[in-house]
């Protein structure tokens, strides 16, 4: 990685497992957490083939097939804890990223 690139540091005191984070309709500021799973899949999906973790992907395959978010969410949870550090690592990152953006202003969530 070049010296003079930016390192993304996590801004939430706490990055949920997926599976506790889907769990959740709404966020606490009305933010769709369903509709976020899908770009997120694709996001892992594309960094385990980047990695050359043929064998995670076709998990998150498998589970995505399933069409059941807390499944998909486990799944996604359970590729983190086998895969190498660096890749553990950008998919933490996604993760963090997924749960922070769109939550200030709310993304989807039924007006009240």
């Amino acid at each position: 990685m070049p010296e003079d690139s930016e390192v993304f540091v996590c801004q939430l005191s706490k990055v949920e497992s997926l599976e506790e984070y889907f769990s959740k309709e709404y966020g606490e500021k009305g933010e769709c957490r369903p509709c976020r799973l899908q770009p997120m899949a694709e996001l892992y999906l594309g960094v385990l083939e980047d990695q050359g973790e043929t064998e995670r992907a076709a998990d998150l395959i498998n589970a995505y097939e399933s069409g059941d978010i807390l499944t998909i969410a486990k799944a996604m949870d359970t590729i983190k804890s086998n895969v190498g550090d660096e890749t553990r690592d950008q998919l933490v990152n996604l993760d963090c990223i997924g749960q922070t953006i769109g939550a200030e202003e709310g993304d989807g969530a039924p007006a009240s």
